[in-house]
């Protein structure tokens, strides 16, 4: 069989990339046989006298208009937004009508097209390289002799979503998975799908969750293949399975983790040495014993990247009998691990570390709770395993100690956790604190992480390291101009700025009234993290070199790093099965979309919970202000809100940027964020899972 020639969006997307390549370079990066070069080689001619590229006499190829290699992120209404330069990073607006038919998150070539009148970078799309949505998720509806699928996603641009042959009986109270066979174009301005299945009921939690899961082209099931191989793996090790292994099996290693965790990738250990030193070791599930370089669970696993965590469901990485069984390193069963063993000075400072294959034998599930009542003084810690918990708390100081002198940043605060009553609904939202045994553990994962970041660096082998760069400078000016708003100092600019400093603002704001907005604000000023073979540090952290290898169970990139480790320690090089800088890309997607998703699923859940709460009053506190409102936290609740500038009387209002306030035209009356108000729950959209506030004083 014939296999197919590249597409002209293939060789478009390929020089985005590399600017310039030679045919010959082009035909290895397409997989070009050499029985269809010809047929190649034609297509390039068709496509310079179409105008769309050029070829030199050198036979060197390129572009004959530059263009950007972009993710689009559509507006609220789906028409225009922004282009997000991949390799740049900067930001480039695309105005209704310049999109060109492109989707939200489609991968897009787009070419610079001056500025506009608030002097942003403006474009015009001029190819869609890559469609990222896959399937419409949505309600059936019949017009005349046509069945259309409406759908809640309003990214979609509104564009009809036409069902291509209908062969099941359709209900209307039931939402439909479809997937899409064409898309939006100048020829035809509107979707076709194919009708697969239906999810449930309209207003089902389950079916909400699956709507944003599928539209986000997460994989629900995992392939034929991998049940087949998870299947017959068995439920005990055999002794093969530990030949070349340390055995540490008689080491009171334990696991701490929360109430309801079910996956456990990393157990510890601790001994106080007689110089007042330590030896820590940091066991971690041996995921890549069991998830074989391309394989079908290998590909799998890699299309997921992360595993996704909801209030009432795991979206898992890896099939349930590894992630909860095999892999997780469960209490009194032997385990297969990758251990990292660290000499800590007693001021926290890590001089030695080694790097093995080993087995395990949890003595202890523990959760945090139980481990901080041991810490409180207020329950008596087991014999057996009371000398390692003394160290691993000892150690934890130690190594307190040498973070704070590093000057990372240390964010205090809680995550809030959903209680559901007995039919599934929403019943209360609650404060997670963030106690020392907690911190114990993070400081442990640092600590292995940070020592494998290094074995892998001193051993010159490629790994996916875990970048963190410093504050962009529109990022830190506005976070400057928002501090002095507040008046509160922060007398450092951009080039210079260092964790060190992050962490004294910290500190200096901690006493202040409504604390954790002040906080927020300097959270989001920060960059996000991300995969990639280059290392640069990382920032909040303040370490020069650092990756992930403590949670292979649930993060593909640790999983890489394992796999790294042992090729070292074999003498060997791991050969990655993509490039490297491609999974770094893919990984750090899978991430930033796991994120996305559990804010979207919190919002909906936030919503439902706000909605048995409409008519109440609540006091709340700004959090943020905007051009068109008031965003208000309500701490009673833990929910946030919106109050619209329409809905703050009858003065004009007008938006300060520079001052982060919203002042009366008339009255002179000024909102800023940390004012405290007194609000009632007006109105919750769960289409646009948006909850509306209004201020008291005016509905009085």
């Amino acid at each position: 069989m014939t296999k197919k020639l590249p597409l002209p969006v293939d060789i478009i997307a390929l020089l985005l990339k590399h600017k310039r390549l030679s045919i010959h370079e082009l035909q290895y990066h397409l997989a070009v046989s050499k029985a269809e070069e010809a047929d190649f080689k034609k297509l390039l001619k068709k496509m310079a006298s179409q105008k769309e590229l050029k070829i030199a006499d050198d036979n060197m190829v390129s572009l004959l208009k530059s263009a950007r290699l972009c993710r689009y992120q559509a507006n609220k209404e789906g028409r225009g937004g922004l282009a997000i330069d991949l390799k740049t990073k900067e930001l480039i607006v695309i105005h209704p009508g310049a999109e060109n038919f492109a989707i939200d998150g489609d991968e897009i070539a787009v070419m610079d097209d001056g500025v506009d009148k608030a002097g942003k970078i403006q474009g015009l799309v001029r190819e869609i390289i890559h469609h990222k949505i896959k399937n419409i998720v949505g309600r059936v509806e019949q017009y005349k002799d046509k069945y259309y699928l409406v759908s809640d996603n309003l990214k979609l641009g509104n564009y009809p979503v036409i069902i291509d042959g209908i062969h099941q009986v359709i209900e209307a109270d039931e939402i439909y998975n479809a997937t899409v066979s064409e898309y939006p174009t100048a020829e035809h301005a509107y979707f076709r799908v194919k009708l697969v299945n239906s999810i449930g009921k309209v207003g089902d939690d389950a079916v909400f969750v699956n709507r944003v899961l599928i539209e986000a082209n997460v994989p629900l099931e995992f392939s034929e293949e991998t049940e087949k191989y998870v299947g017959k793996l068995p439920d005990k090790l055999f002794e093969n399975e530990m030949v070349g292994r340390e055995d540490l099996r008689k080491l009171a290693f334990v696991t701490i983790d929360g109430e309801d965790a079910r996956d456990f990738d990393d157990a510890v250990y601790c001994e106080t040495n007689p110089d007042g030193s330590f030896t820590l070791s940091v066991a971690i599930a041996d995921v890549a014993h069991y998830v074989k370089h391309g394989s079908h669970l290998d590909n799998d696993a890699f299309g997921r990247g992360t595993s996704i965590y909801f209030p009432r469901r795991v979206v898992p990485m890896l099939p349930e009998k590894l992630s909860n069984g095999l892999c997780s390193l469960n209490p009194n069963v032997d385990r297969l691990v990758m251990v990292c063993h660290m000499e800590i000075s007693s001021d926290g400072q890590i001089t030695d570390y080694g790097v093995d294959n080993a087995i395990i034998h949890s003595h202890y599930r523990l959760t945090y709770n139980q481990v901080q009542t041991w810490l409180d003084n207020k329950a008596p810690i087991p014999e057996d395993i009371k000398a390692s918990i003394t160290s691993l708390n000892a150690v934890y100081y130690a190594l307190s100690v040498a973070r704070k002198k590093r000057g990372a940043i240390d964010f205090e605060g809680s995550e809030p956790y959903f209680e559901f009553d007995d039919k599934g609904n929403v019943s209360g939202l609650k404060p997670r604190d963030r106690m020392d045994s907690h911190k114990l553990i993070e400081e442990c994962m640092l600590a292995a992480n940070v020592s494998v970041a290094d074995f892998l660096n001193k051993n010159n082998h490629a790994t996916l390291y875990r970048n963190h760069d410093r504050p962009s400078e529109k990022k830190f000016s506005a976070l400057k101009s928002y501090l002095d708003s507040i008046a509160v100092s922060f007398d450092v600019t951009q080039e210079n700025v260092r964790p060190k400093d992050y962490q004294l603002l910290v500190e200096r704001i901690k006493d202040k009234p409504n604390n954790h907005i002040i906080q927020q604000t300097i959270l989001r000023s920060m960059q996000l993290a991300e995969y990639a073979p280059k290392n640069i540090g990382h920032f909040g952290l303040a370490y020069e070199r650092y990756l992930h290898f403590t949670s292979p169970i649930r993060r593909y990139p640790d999983l890489l790093v394992h796999r790294a480790c042992k090729a070292v320690l074999h003498q060997k090089t791991y050969g990655y099965i993509h490039s490297i800088e491609m999974m770094g890309e893919q990984t750090s997607f899978c991430e930033r979309r796991a994120e996305e998703l559990e804010r979207k699923v919190d919002s909906y859940y936030k919503c439902k919970y706000a909605q048995t709460h409409v008519g109440n009053q609540y006091h709340g506190i700004i959090t943020s202000v905007v051009s068109f409102g008031l965003f208000v936290s309500i701490p009673e609740l833990l929910i946030d809100g919106l109050i619209h500038v329409t809905e703050l009387g009858g003065d004009y209002y007008v938006f300060d940027e520079k001052r982060h306030s919203l002042m009366g035209k008339n009255s002179g009356f000024k909102y800023v964020a940390g004012q405290e108000l007194d609000v009632v729950i007006a109105n919750v959209d769960m289409d646009r899972l948006f909850i509306d506030l209004e201020l008291v004083e005016l509905i009085e």
